[in-house]
């Protein structure tokens, strides 16, 4: 059995490694709608911009091996520590052809997502619950020739790669947008990590296998100043609906 794991474990090493920065982000887009894979969210950090407001911050969570949700989370301010300990069931179901997941924590509705997921394209609807408010988006990403085309609720973007390096992508055409954002890819044994810089924050993102080896541990970084202001974030370091959509990309 352990054989097999460390072939697997090096077999996504390999795998990894051997993608560029709009594959990796195709691959792990499925993090943002708990939907499993081979990866999962182990840490987020996020330090604003010279002249913003907010103050740094992270965020991180816990996973017994093999579980693709988290049993804790852990966040952090200069004012207080917060965690959460979760105890997720889910139920797997078709639906109109599709795969659905409902969520629960502590027997109380979480998540629910129904979603297709092929080689080169993914769409899904995803509904989470937040202070007894339900949220509902849905999204879809169809990859070609190293440029990922988004489709988020009906807003629209394009992820290309960048022409002299393969680990850099760049969301947005024109820099001087306050909405272009360039995302740099980077694995290190089997964890992958992204980093996405914004006109407001650079966020570093790792991501480790449902069955790690190794744990990150929490970089010492200076406390957030008000992390209920700042806390939710999709991927791409946009504001998320709700506090689910990075289940700890929460």
């Amino acid at each position: 059995m352990i054989k097999k794991t460390l072939f697997f474990l090096a077999a996504l090493s390999i795998y990894a490694n051997a993608l560029n920065c709009v594959e990796a982000y195709f691959k792990t887009i499925i993090l943002e709608a708990d939907i499993p894979g081979d990866y999962v969210l182990d840490s987020l950090y996020r330090t604003p911009k010279e002249g913003m407001e907010s103050e740094p911050w992270f965020k991180k969570q816990y996973y017994t091996p093999g579980n693709y949700l988290p049993d804790s989370m852990v966040m952090a301010n200069e004012n207080k520590t917060v965690k959460k300990v979760f105890n997720f069931t889910q139920e797997t179901t078709t639906e109109d052809g599709l795969k659905k997941i409902v969520v629960k924590n502590n027997g109380e509705f979480y998540s629910s997502v129904k979603y297709f997921a092929g080689t080169d394209s993914i769409s899904f609807e995803y509904t989470s619950v937040d202070e007894g408010e339900n949220f509902t988006t849905h999204e879809s990403f169809v990859l070609r020739n190293d440029t990922l085309f988004t489709d988020d609720s009906g807003y629209k973007s394009v992820l290309y790669l960048d022409s002299n390096n393969n680990n850099v992508c760049y969301d947005g055409t024109d820099p001087e947008d306050e909405n272009f954002k360039k995302i740099t890819y980077e694995t290190k044994g089997d964890t992958i990590h992204f980093i996405t810089d914004s006109h407001y924050s650079v966020t570093d993102l790792f991501l480790v296998p449902v069955n790690p080896q190794t744990t990150i541990g929490i970089r010492k970084i200076r406390p957030v100043a008000n992390i209920k202001k700042y806390q939710y974030f999709d991927l791409l370091g946009r504001p998320a609906i709700s506090k689910h959509s990075v289940q700890v990309r929460k």
